[in-house]
């Protein structure tokens, strides 16, 4: 049957496409997409190639499938599945039944060739299979294709937008065409079928490659159409779409933004609603010769507007200056392809945002006329800009006087400003002034406070030793808490110490709530110690005098350990550690099992506490439960210990050298041995 195929435009792709692929001597060629001479095939075969990165036998069916449609012995397209990388070629492959790579459906699975162990048996196999299809009956349909590239497309800002900032920068893509299929039913009854568009690459752009490192070919993207049809007897089916790489992508988030006219081909198919096997198949590429393109850019704000630029090779234009507020603008870009054939475009406008200052500050901390505000108050305000713009501060700080406050602080981008420690019963004012970016200035009003009234500090309290303690150490280092109910207000503390009551040694001014007394004290001897706290405005707070008594820490006794001594690998046992301390301190526990496994210190339990614990070893052998026990000042014991034998199985070692020596001197001992075993 004839068919009718529009604009299969080709022949310069053989020499960048398909370099190298030579037919036989006795075989005549046409150049890649050319349908050849009539061979009396029914129909154009589609072939649906399944592939998949690291597959090194799908570098053998790529290659055989090159060379044949290079070679143009049959009328067939073929689309690459490359499902590894694509949603789209996997879901394809899935409703193709494909079951193991490489794998090719001829004609929607008629024929089907799995495998490949050279690219010789594999254009042997392809061969057949195309024949196959090509001897088959079809429905008569005729299948017609056109593509038409679009120009400048996917502009920012859009057409008609509003509200753009004053330091645009232009931008578009070239990545959409119009896409025209026909189908016309020639036959005696309506024709039902499903309309497959394929959107390929000539030669994969995205990085997908066969294992011999070439890009694979008409890599299948994405659909133009995927659609049920039906067609009257006699009657036609037309369908038009606009497909705009910028709109779809890989399933996993890489857009086809990128393709380009020279290296797009589309094909198109028509599967039989019935058998699901291909009626009918066409192809177009979209361009040869055509890339790179270059563009004019028309920018205004009359229309039409005037050129700005021409023959800029990327797809943005910054400008040199801002642009002005609250202006309308109109700009166009025409196409210019790389054999000279311009697509000129649309004229689109945007108007730019207005500008208006930030708003007064608000919200201040502390609140106007507050009279109570810590010395160590922190000044923060709310505020915002209409158009979101960045907004600096200016702070306007000082004591209350007839002037203004003078200005502390300029140009900060966070809304709080640090004055440092302020007097005590004092006022202040302050105000802020909001910049946004462009220079616009907000004034706030005057605020206003005053700082709390001073008070003295709080007494001391919770001495560490305890107030009273026995067997102190000697090396002890005392501390306590002090405080201050005015936040901010910076303390000092006198220290009295000695062994004398009251205590007359004094350490003055330190700044710190611990005390490490010089040298060690003497042992069984009583010590007295007080603090005085001295706030910045010389207030006070004296402490109570308290009072310890030194004494020798001794650690605690040894850990006693019981339990079993012989065990099985691979079951619990239960141990039992227990000790007490001299002067009936809480004791912590550390224990060891001798197989690289350990507790670290447990918690403090009273003196004399026994505890349990389970173990488990994984391999037969002799363990070391070790034990060891500190008190509350970290004086350790010495290791309390058990020995653990998990048995082990006794090895058999069978002296097959002395086996053959004595069959060797008793020949018949063999014989004898299978007798006595009732094997004989």
């Amino acid at each position: 049957m004839k068919k009718k195929i529009i604009g299969i435009v080709v022949c310069l792709l053989v020499s960048v496409t398909f370099a190298g692929a030579m037919p036989p001597a006795n075989m005549a060629t046409k150049s890649i997409g050319t349908i050849p001479v009539d061979r009396g095939y029914s129909h154009t075969i589609i072939g649906e190639y399944c592939t998949r990165a690291g597959c090194v036998p799908c570098y053998y069916a790529h290659t055989a499938l090159k060379n044949i449609f290079a070679n143009g012995w049959h009328p067939f397209y073929y689309v690459t599945l490359v499902v590894s990388k694509n949603k789209h070629a996997e879901n394809r492959a899935d409703e193709l039944g494909l079951v193991g790579y490489p794998t090719v459906f001829w004609d929607g699975g008629y024929e089907k060739d799995l495998g490949a162990t050279s690219v010789k048996s594999a254009m042997a196999k392809y061969n057949t299979s195309i024949t196959k299809c090509g001897d088959r009956s079809v429905s008569d349909i005729d299948l017609s294709l056109n593509v038409t590239w679009h120009g400048a497309v996917n502009n920012d800002p859009f057409d008609g937008e509003i509200l753009v900032p004053i330091e645009k920068t232009l931008s578009w893509t070239i990545s959409e065409m119009g896409i025209d299929v026909i189908v016309d039913n020639k036959e005696d009854s309506q024709y039902n079928g499903h309309l497959h568009v394929y959107v390929t690459e000539v030669e994969s752009s995205m990085g997908w490659k066969d294992n011999g490192g070439n890009p694979y070919t008409f890599a299948f993207l994405d659909y133009a159409m995927n659609k049920n049809i039906s067609i009257s007897k006699g009657s036609t089916w037309g369908g038009s779409t606009d497909w705009d790489g910028e709109d779809y992508h890989d399933g996993h988030g890489t857009r086809f933004d990128k393709i380009t006219q020279n290296n797009t081909m589309v094909i198109a198919t028509v599967f039989d609603e019935e058998t699901d096997y291909s009626d009918e198949t066409t192809g177009f590429v979209a361009g040869v010769g055509t890339d790179p393109k270059t563009f004019d850019l028309y920018f205004g704000n009359s229309t039409p507007p005037p050129k700005e630029t021409s023959n800029i090779t990327v797809m943005k234009f910054e400008f040199p200056d801002n642009l002005e507020w609250n202006t309308t603008y109109y700009w166009k870009i025409d196409v210019w392809d790389k054999k000279g054939n311009p697509t000129y475009g649309d004229i689109w406008s945007f108007t730019t945002r207005d500008n208006t200052p930030p708003l007064k500050p608000w919200a201040p901390n502390p609140p106007d006329n507050s009279t109570t505000a810590p010395i160590n108050t922190n000044l923060s305000w709310k505020c915002s800009d209409p158009e979101k713009d960045k907004v600096t501060y200016d702070v306007y700080f000082g004591e209350t006087s007839p002037e203004d406050p003078p200005l502390v602080a300029s140009n900060i981008t966070t809304n709080k400003y640090d004055p440092g420690i302020l007097e005590f019963d004092t006022g202040y004012e302050w105000r802020i002034v909001a910049w946004d970016e462009y220079g616009l200035r907000t004034s706030g009003k005057e605020w206003s406070f005053r700082t709390q009234e001073n008070e003295p500090p709080y007494k001391p309290s919770n001495p560490h030793p305890e107030d009273e303690a026995n067997n102190v150490p000697v090396d002890a280092i005392l501390n306590w808490t002090g405080g201050d109910p005015n936040p901010g207000d910076p303390l000092t503390y006198d220290v009295y110490f000695g062994r004398t009551n009251p205590p007359t040694k004094k350490s003055s001014n330190q700044t710190n709530t611990s005390y490490n007394p010089p040298g060690d004290m003497e042992l069984y001897e009583d010590y007295y110690w007080k603090i005085v706290t001295w706030d910045s405005q010389g207030e006070k707070a004296e402490g109570d005098i308290w009072s310890f008594i030194t004494g020798i820490n001794l650690p605690p006794d040894k850990p006693t350990i019981t339990g079993p001594m012989n065990g099985k690998v691979g079951e619990d046992y239960k141990y039992n550690f227990s000790t007490s301390d001299p002067e009936n301190q809480n004791i912590a526990y550390k224990i060891e099992w001798g197989d690289g496994e350990g507790t670290g210190w447990l918690d403090f339990v009273a003196s004399g506490t026994k505890i349990t614990l389970n173990h488990t070893w994984d391999a037969k052998d002799e363990y070391t439960i070790r034990c060891k026990a500190k008190d509350t000042y970290g004086e350790e014991s010495e290791w309390g210990t058990l020995e653990v034998t998990m048995p082990k199985n006794k090895a058999f070692n069978f002296n097959f050298n002395l086996l053959s020596w004595l069959f060797e001197q008793f020949p018949n001992a063999f014989l004898i041995l299978q007798y006595l075993l009732g094997l004989k």
